[in-house]
């Protein structure tokens, strides 16, 4: 006999002994007593083995919580879904507890559709649920940084603009320190957060600046790291042909000297004079040793056809060519460069005063700057340099192997008069760096926000790569082929700056601890997951066969005791002991 047919078996029977009892023994309530016990063996009963019923159910999906799910996400799940909860979430003990993803598709294996709650799924389960995930049910960020906006390498002496948003406190004061305490820079977050902040990458080496977030009280929000590998740049090989001399070309040439540019150059002074530094003869040998060159519509005027059919060879070739307007143009040279693809007209209207603040390398200088009152026309040209408002003041096009460039912003260089060399070198640093000739140099792919006890992918290495860590140890990479790329996988044990040291070179790596920084950490994992959600197949909506919960039956059965134990003790009167009849 089954377990639940004896205790059927031994209930059945003390309620009949029970009710006969009550039946011969003559005192009140007789009736009473009895259903009383028929009603608590019942629910005593239920209480052992539920009664079932069908409820709603979604076939083959899983739902999974995930760190930081809230209470009420939780409260609002349908009895019907089946739940699993990962590491770290406050789920009741109801619910099934899995160490992560994969084990809980093992375990459900007729899960086809993922849905999830909280902050989002770890870096770990990721893969697991890629091509699964249909719905995300996201928790609230934390309060603090929840989005970094800065490069992972910078050059030596450029601007560093450095964004981001803080999540939860519109109009925070973020100050941006250096690695000795000092501010270097502090704005006020806009109403969504979003804030914008400029510095310089002074010298090559790895530089840890520090991010603070406070409110209206000054009391701390958050405060993050920002590392940043700055680094020196490639040297570059400039050639200017100028018309004449003008104030953008005395700030240019001194950035170049500073910056360690390749100067050659022609400045036109008079008729048969001129201003000459480097090899200034247009010819095959010069050009292919040049990345970029520089000319104004006075200089293109003066040059022969011999020169100018080296100098577009020569951008067919992979030269960069910058064209410069300092004035009107004449009627050939602008055939000329409606030919390289650039249709200038006048525009009939006086020049217009822009601001540049938010270029490359934007601060808030509050500077005007001068826009020739021209319309360009090149429909196949990309924006090379943009004013705030969003007009066009250089592009760009592809010609041959090389690219062409127009350049009608007038007076860039009242950014160094007014003290911002940094920003002055950035803008033309990262305009001619555009159409530079390439040169072809593999560097790795390294992870932008590495942290411990994470894995994290380098890429583009080769056979003997190591990392180096904080305290000099080496560790070798396994190197894979992976999509014609070789990649390694590494799990970092230390916060600080590791090195890749790969052949003769070395590539500084930032690892954050595992607790720094963690709203940024909860905003990753929450636009991680976003990413994965798919359309997926709908849901089959069905039914199936549940227990009924126990505590309802339990309480049900204490109330009829309880009435029973009444019952009886009114029965005897007294509240003494009868003695049944024989």
């Amino acid at each position: 006999m089954s377990t639940p047919g004896f205790v059927a078996l031994l209930l059945a029977a003390g309620v009949a002994f029970a009710a006969w009892r009550s039946a011969r023994d003559g005192r009140a309530h007789r009736i009473a007593r009895i259903v009383l016990q028929v009603l608590a063996a019942t629910a005593l009963w239920s209480c052992l083995y539920p009664p079932p019923m069908r409820e709603a159910h979604r076939a083959g999906e899983l739902v999974v919580l995930t760190p930081r799910a809230t209470a009420a996400q939780i409260a609002a799940l349908g009895r019907g879904d089946d739940v699993v909860a990962l590491p770290g979430v406050d789920a009741p003990p109801a619910i099934e507890r899995v160490p992560d993803l994969a084990g809980a598709l093992r375990r459900h294996a007729d899960a086809s559709r993922v849905r999830v709650v909280g902050g989002g799924l770890p870096a770990r389960d990721r893969d697991a649920a890629r091509g699964r995930v249909v719905a995300f049910d996201a928790a609230p960020l934390p309060r603090g940084f929840v989005a970094l906006d800065a490069p992972r390498e910078a050059l030596a002496g450029h601007a560093l603009r450095i964004g981001g948003r803080v999540e939860g406190a519109p109009g925070a004061r973020i100050d941006l320190f250096d690695p000795a305490g000092a501010t270097v820079a502090s704005a006020s977050a806009d109403a969504d957060g979003g804030f914008t902040l400029a510095t310089s990458a002074r010298a090559a080496g790895t530089l840890s600046l520090r991010l603070r977030a406070s409110d209206a009280n000054g009391s701390r929000i958050d405060e993050i790291e920002v590392p940043v590998s700055v680094r020196d740049g490639e040297p570059l090989a400039l050639l200017v042909l100028a018309g004449a001399p003008d104030a953008e070309l005395k700030y240019l040439r001194r950035w170049a000297v500073d910056a360690g540019v390749r100067l050659d150059s022609r400045v036109a002074l008079s008729e048969g004079v001129a201003l000459v530094e480097g090899g200034t003869t247009l010819d095959a040998a010069m050009l292919a040793a040049t990345d970029v060159a520089l000319v104004d519509e006075r200089a293109w005027a003066a040059l022969g056809a011999a020169p100018k059919a080296a100098l577009l060879a020569a951008v067919d070739d992979g030269l960069g060519l910058l064209l410069r307007m300092t004035g009107p143009l004449p009627a050939g040279v602008a055939r000329d460069w409606a030919g390289l693809g650039f249709e200038v007209r006048a525009s009939g209207q006086e020049a217009v005063a822009v601001a540049v603040d938010r270029a490359r390398g934007g601060g808030d200088a509050r500077l005007p700057f001068t826009r020739r009152p021209i319309d360009v026309q090149a429909s196949d040209a990309a924006p090379l340099l943009r004013a705030d408002d969003g007009s066009t003041l250089a592009a760009w096009r592809v010609r041959g192997r090389g690219r062409v460039g127009l350049w009608w912003l007038d007076d860039a260089f009242r950014l160094a008069l007014a003290g911002e060399r940094a920003r002055y070198g950035t803008l033309w640093s990262d305009a001619l760096a555009t159409l530079a000739r390439p040169h072809a140099k593999a560097s790795p792919r390294l992870p932008v926000q590495a942290r411990v006890d994470e894995r994290a992918a380098l890429c583009g290495i080769g056979d003997g790569a190591v990392v180096e860590s904080p305290a000099g140890e080496r560790r070798p990479l396994a190197v894979v082929e992976q999509a014609g790329e070789r990649c390694a996988a590494w799990w970092p044990a230390q916060a600080g700056w590791h090195v890749l040291v790969d052949a003769a070179h070395r590539h500084p790596v930032h690892v954050r601890a595992r607790d720094d920084a963690p709203a940024l950490a909860a905003a990753a994992a929450h636009d991680a997951t976003r990413l994965l959600v798919g359309p997926g197949e709908p849901a089959g909506h069905d039914t199936r066969v549940v227990a009924l919960p126990r505590w309802p039956f339990f309480l049900a059965w204490l109330a009829l005791a309880g009435m029973l134990w009444l019952v009886e003790r009114a029965a005897r009167g007294d509240g003494g002991t009868a003695t049944p009849r024989a």
